[in-house]
């Protein structure tokens, strides 16, 4: 509906008189009436009665004058808000994984933004876990992801991240294998890598190519394993941790055991080799591109800076 022939039948409504309203609108007496014309034929209905000239209120047209308020009120509003929006807005898709650091993170930083400047406004879009990879990326399907790298007992770990992305550690996690009653493992007190040998690790599908990448078979190989990494098929997560698989080893980082209630499931059981602990290392991954957005890159610096103060937080912890 044309807001400016809203605001004319305000005018309209107001004078009664053609002439003055037109005057008013600033167009053309003849435009005024045509004007009309055009809204009482888009509303199905008659605004005025005309009678010699002069002008009155239909009881429909004096109920339009509510609404037509209404709706320019609305109009500016709106334009109000987007204006303010002019470089104060920022869409961002992040990968919303089973771990939950990095929604967290990004909720505290927009908070953080926001504190400082009001006009401020972030969309955060969760996507599926399945979309927090390298490719998701790439194909602009997601604008930040969690990727982990992991480093073993003794490993000093370092970053790397692939040329065009750009990124930062945001936590670490333990991470544990668990098997099912059924499995010869699920009874053995001391499990080494060695005892490994023959089995098959199923991955979540987000994760398997970081398994491969990270050389996790190599490892168990140089203890005298030869174990293979098979993917499952994509689904839900929460597949991963129900369904059975007696004849399968499968991984869990620490904090999703009591999520998914591993803790307290008499049929499975979670352990640590003994020979060969692995630490993942998850990392804020982003398009080095994001950052040509002055805000998207001030919502990373903040990210940055937060993980950092965490990261400090965490090794006070562990050193106390």
């Amino acid at each position: 509906m044309n807001t400016q022939h809203l605001e004319e039948f305000l005018i309209l409504a107001r004078e009664l008189n053609c002439t003055i309203a037109a005057q008013q609108a600033f167009v053309a007496r003849a435009t005024l009436i045509e004007h009309m014309g055009e809204l009482e034929s888009e509303l199905g209905c008659r605004l005025f009665a005309r009678n010699e000239g002069r002008y009155r209120l239909t009881p429909i047209g004096r109920r339009f004058v509510r609404t037509a308020s209404g709706m320019l009120e609305n109009v500016k509003t709106v334009c109000d808000e987007y204006r303010d929006l002019a470089g104060n807005f920022l869409s961002v898709r992040i990968a919303a994984t089973n771990l939950p650091w990095l929604e967290t993170l990004v909720h505290r930083a927009r908070k953080a933004l926001a504190a400082e400047n009001p006009r401020i406004v972030i969309e955060i879009t969760p996507m599926p876990g399945a979309s927090s990879t390298l490719e998701a990326l790439s194909d602009d399907d997601n604008d930040i992801v969690v990727c982990g790298r992991k480093h073993w007992d003794g490993d000093v770990t370092s970053e790397s991240i692939p040329c065009g992305f750009d990124g930062f550690k945001i936590s670490e996690e333990t991470i544990e294998l668990w098997v099912t009653e059924g499995n010869p493992l699920f009874e053995r007190a001391c499990i080494r890598a060695r005892d490994l040998d023959g089995c098959t690790i199923l991955l979540p599908p987000d994760i398997y190519a970081g398994y491969v990448r990270d050389g996790v078979a190599d490892r168990f190989a140089e203890r005298g394993a030869h174990v293979t990494l098979r993917s499952m098929p994509p689904g839900d997560h929460f597949d991963y941790f129900a369904n059975g698989f007696d004849a399968d080893v499968r991984v869990v980082p620490t904090t999703l055991k009591p999520r998914f209630g591993l803790d307290r499931r008499e049929e499975c059981r979670t352990f640590n080799l003994v020979d060969l602990p692995f630490v993942t290392d998850f990392y804020a991954i982003y398009r080095s591109t994001l950052l040509s957005d002055p805000l998207a890159r001030k919502l990373v610096e903040t990210m940055r800076s937060l993980a950092q103060e965490d990261d400090r937080k965490r090794r006070a912890r562990a050193s106390a």
